[in-house]
């Protein structure tokens, strides 16, 4: 990433306990261009920090991938195997919306062929001839619409020209990584935080009285929902909330998973691909539950099978 605007972007995005500030309107007060981007630095990040922590991260709909053709004939040498996501909508992991209004294609051969063999073996399992991939998407300011401006220095080439409109946008990522041994079953609601620990704070007596009067009265969900309020309320305890300032880290924290892609290879600097061969898996990624999709599984029967 080697834009220093959108360096700027992510820390300040990620900056989760920083007060916000509006602009103050009175009659005959000189604003200038740092009040108008307040105004919209505010209500921007107002909006990012509700999605963020009342929402949380994942995909609301589509944005699937997938690979195009799904398989090839033997006498084809060399096909051209495309990855595709799949138009849709979530939040990225600072509270942002992301929006694919179309679908997005890459040749992964191509793809394959420009990397370096050290870059490779960060998802090689060399126990099953295994190069697992992750696709992650994130938000991204675009700038487009240029207009020219007032120079601010002599200018003896072009008129100087800036963007005049910043377009929401995404960056899809395709990012060889060996997928966890074990799967983590720990909360996490919040991509930019640790994962909530699964032992429970020291309770008062009052609130030790409170979940054990719930257990004794046969409601088992809201004593378990109690029990996770209170590993809420010391979230935060141990966990900084200030901007990450390596900007990889930025980055990792801002990424939504879509999915994860398993290519078995003979070779890992002799890469042919077969696309019959090889495996995605979209339901890896976390996924936002809202309150329609839960009333609508509520009234479905209960199978007894």
């Amino acid at each position: 990433m080697d834009n220093p605007d959108d360096i700027s972007t992510l820390e300040q995005d990620s900056s989760l306990s920083e007060p916000l500030r509006r602009v103050a309107y009175e009659a005959g007060m000189m604003l200038g261009l740092e009040a108008t981007r307040d105004e919209q630095t505010y209500h921007r990040r107002r909006l990012n920090r509700h999605q963020y922590w009342l929402h949380g991260y994942g995909t609301l709909a589509g944005m699937v991938v997938s690979i195009s053709p799904e398989s090839v004939s033997e006498e084809v040498e060399n096909p051209s195997v495309r990855l595709l996501v799949s138009p849709g909508i979530g939040i990225d992991g600072l509270g942002r919306e992301v929006l694919i209004q179309e679908s997005y294609c890459i040749n992964l051969g191509d793809w394959l062929d420009a990397q370096s063999e050290s870059h490779l073996r960060e998802g090689y399992s060399d126990a099953d001839n295994l190069l697992w991939l992750k696709v992650c998407v994130r938000q991204k300011d675009c700038p487009v619409a240029k207009q020219p401006v007032l120079a601010r220095k002599l200018n003896l080439s072009t008129d100087a020209v800036q963007p005049s409109r910043i377009a929401d946008s995404v960056q899809l990522d395709l990012i060889p990584e060996l997928p966890a041994a074990n799967g983590d079953d720990a909360y996490q609601p919040w991509a930019h935080h640790q994962a909530i620990a699964d032992d429970l704070p020291a309770l008062s007596e009052a609130e030790q009285a409170m979940i054990t009067q719930l257990e004794n009265d046969g409601q088992q969900v809201a004593a378990a929902q109690l029990r996770l309020h209170a590993r809420l309320l010391h979230a935060l305890d141990n966990d900084s909330i200030d901007a990450r300032q390596l900007i990889h880290e930025l980055e990792n924290d801002a990424r939504l998973l879509l999915a994860r892609i398993s290519i078995p290879v003979a070779d890992i600097n002799d890469l042919s691909i077969d696309p019959a061969t090889i495996s995605i898996n979209n339901l890896v990624r976390p996924f936002l539950a809202t309150a329609s999709q839960l009333a609508w599984l509520a009234r479905q029967p209960i199978s007894t099978e």
